[in-house]
Order: C-alpha cells, then sequence, then structure tokens
C-alpha cells in the first residue's frame, strides 16, 4: 500500500509539471503551440458601395393597348395569331353584326398601334360587343415595368437613373433600362409614387406578363464596410456587433449599419479602417477571450 501511494505521488507531481510546463511554453508564444481560439479575420477597408433600390413587377409592351370591337355580334375568326407581327390598321378578327333579319359583311377589328398580337382572349362563336376586349397589341421593340417608390425613398429616385432586371426564364442574364417616368405626386391611400422603368427589347426575349426583381441604382458613395457574414446582433434588438482583434484578444465591438450591396456591408460607426474584425468562430467568443489569428482577408470582401 505504501508503495502505490508513493507512485501516486509522483504520477501527481510529473502531471504538476508537465502543466507549468505547458502554460510556459504558451505565454513565450514557442511557434506551433496553440495560444488562443483559432480565428479568421477580415481587414476593414475603405471601399465604393453602390445605393440600391430593390422593386418587384410585371413586365408590359412600351405600347400596349386592348382591342375592342366596334359592334355587337360573334367573333368569326381570329386574322392573326398570338406572337405574330402586326401593323397599324392590318385587320385582327372579323366579326358577324348578327342581326335577325339584316344581311352584313363581316366588320373587320382593326389594330390601333402596331406590334404584335400579344392575346388573343376569346374562341371562334364568342359573342362579343363594344365593351368585350378581344385582344392585346403591344410593341416589344421596347418594355416597361411600373414600380411604386415608396416615400421615404422618394427623394433618391431620379430619371434617367440605371435598373438592372432580372427574370426566372433568363436567370443567368440581366437586362439592363432606365427610368423614364416618375409622378410628381405621392398617393395618400399607399405613400407611394407610381414610377416606370423602360428596357430595350430588341431579340423580344422579355415578353409582356413576365414576372421582373429590379435593381435601381439610386447612388454611391465610399465607405468602411466588412463581410456581412461578420455581424451578430444581439437577440431581441435591433444592436448589431462584431468582434475585432485587439491585442490577441477578442473585444466586442457595437456597430452601426448604413447600406449593403451583395455581401459588403457599410459600418457608419464602431470601427475604423484597418481594425481585424474576427470572420469566423464569432458564435462562441466573449470580450477578452484569448485569439489567434490564422488567416487575414484584405482587399475584396468575400
Amino acid at each position: 500500500m505504501k508503495r502505490i501511494s508513493t507512485i501516486l505521488l509522483i504520477f501527481i507531481f510529473a502531471l504538476a509539471g508537465c502543466g507549468k510546463k505547458t502554460a510556459e511554453i504558451k505565454k513565450a508564444g514557442i511557434p506551433g503551440e496553440v495560444v488562443g481560439i483559432p480565428v479568421e479575420v477580415v481587414v476593414v477597408q475603405e471601399k465604393q458601395l453602390r445605393e440600391i433600390l430593390k422593386f418587384t413587377g410585371d413586365i408590359e409592351g412600351k405600347d400596349q393597348v386592348q382591342v375592342y370591337p366596334k359592334v355587337t355580334g360573334k367573333l368569326i375568326e381570329y386574322k392573326v395569331h398570338e406572337g405574330e407581327p402586326i401593323e397599324k390598321q392590318d385587320v385582327i378578327a372579323l366579326i358577324d353584326r348578327d342581326v335577325t333579319g339584316f344581311k352584313f359583311e363581316p366588320a373587320p377589328v382593326e389594330a390601333p398601334i402596331s406590334g404584335i398580337a400579344a392575346k388573343n382572349y376569346l374562341d371562334q362563336g364568342d359573342s362579343v360587343s363594344p365593351q368585350t376586349p378581344i385582344a392585346v397589341v403591344a410593341d416589344m421593340d421596347e418594355v416597361k415595368v411600373k414600380i411604386e417608390i415608396v416615400e421615404v425613398d422618394y427623394p433618391q429616385v431620379k430619371l434617367g437613373q440605371t435598373a438592372v432586371l432580372k427574370v426566372d426564364a433568363y436567370p443567368d442574364k440581366e437586362f439592363r433600362g432606365k427610368l423614364s417616368k416618375l409622378s410628381s405626386l405621392i398617393s395618400i391611400q399607399t405613400r407611394t409614387a407610381t414610377a416606370e422603368i423602360t428596357i430595350s427589347n430588341p431579340g423580344h426575349l422579355l415578353v409582356p406578363g413576365m414576372f421582373a426583381r429590379i435593381s435601381l441604382l439610386v447612388g454611391e458613395h465610399k465607405a468602411l464596410v466588412v463581410p456581412r457574414d461578420a455581424i451578430l446582433r444581439l437577440p431581441g434588438t435591433g444592436v448589431y456587433y462584431c468582434f475585432k482583434v485587439e491585442g490577441n484578444q477578442a473585444k466586442k465591438a457595437l456597430i452601426e449599419l448604413g447600406i449593403k450591396e451583395n455581401n459588403d456591408q457599410e459600418i457608419k460607426e464602431g470601427l475604423k479602417e484597418g481594425d481585424l474584425v474576427i470572420l469566423s468562430g464569432q458564435g462562441i467568443l466573449q470580450t477578452g477571450a484569448a485569439v489567434e489569428v490564422k488567416s487575414k482577408i484584405e482587399g475584396e470582401t468575400k
């Protein structure tokens, strides 16, 4: 029993010695020894950010009109199929006036503008009247999208600003247009102003009825930025923060956000150019925690 006790004491002293030695090695910063939580950091940098407003809307022909017959009767036939080009005053359809006791020549329905037959509403034999739309004719060389500008964004929006459109039919393609109309009135009911974007459409890829997502460029300015991935929020609040590295320690920094472009987030307050902001592992950090920078990202942010 005495021999076993002696062995245990030797083992305990050996462990204590090893622990003291390890602490000394870490303090000395000997290469190859981890001295804190390994982290990836990004350098806070100044960058030109574009100010972009996002909208959605439906594509329409730039000139798009519904066509009505001038007489009451029944549809005999369409003379133009959907998607076919048509010139102004070309005959779209013929109407049988269908008046008992009288014989009339078929009444033509003419196109009010040049374009394409975008939609034929009826079937042969359907009853029509001057209040019944029978077709839509659209000028497809240019298309438009109507959007609603909320009151708070209205001062930023100006005629001629560039818009980028994306549609589901062509997910990898961008279409560029210009803000061509802007109402000078804000609706009391919706607190929005109607605006219109015009897009050149030479190949007729954009078709009326398509759903479009629009990015409207309203300005740009220089700003301090970090990747959005580096930013955290205090639960249940609108307070944002991140961790930066100061002297091999993590320090929480409360920050005020500005605009966002892709994954670049403007920092208006709380950081300065050149600060090292922790990009990974920050979810388990506390102020004062020892950290070791394993990689540093400079230049373009992720």
